[in-house]
């Protein structure tokens, strides 16, 4: 609280701003009232149409191998060590290997990968589909824009 009234004392103490001699006045003046040496022209009609684009892509996909590490998965398992634990202790030493030691691709992955594939291949055969039946659509309306009036 102290040093907020003694910025208070310090700055009310202040001596006030002089008034500015015209001279000086006039001297900053002078420059900015000249022409200036780069000019722009204001833009015609034709410069001043805006064209936007927005590009829509796919995320790089990661690379399955992103993962990978030199040490097999066999030594290394997936799951918490309190579930190998256990499994160590209820497999018969026949099945141990398989069990224990699962060994293969993560089909996740592979899941993602394919529904990704019919997700576009789905929004293609839309696409198609509602294409086809613009192009019915504007047949039919040719067809009956050409066609000559009813005559009785």
């Amino acid at each position: 609280m102290a040093p907020a009234v003694f910025l208070t004392l310090v700055l009310a103490q202040s001596a006030p701003a002089e008034a500015a001699d015209p001279a000086q006045i006039e001297r900053i003046r002078q420059p900015l009232i000249e022409t200036q040496a780069i000019t722009v022209a204001p833009p015609t009609r034709a410069e001043d149409s805006v064209f936007r684009v927005t590009v829509h892509g796919p995320k790089p996909e990661r690379p399955l191998w992103e993962e990978w590490s030199a040490t097999p998965s066999y030594v290394r398992p997936w799951f918490r060590a309190y579930h190998h634990q256990f499994l160590e202790r209820v497999t018969p030493e026949e099945f141990r290997g398989a069990t224990l030691y699962p060994i293969g691709i993560h089909v996740e992955q592979v899941i993602d990968f394919l529904v990704k594939d019919i997700k576009a291949a789905n929004r293609k055969k839309r696409e198609a589909n509602a294409r086809e039946e613009v192009r019915r659509a504007l047949e039919e309306l040719l067809a009956s824009l050409i066609r000559p009036p009813f005559r009785r």
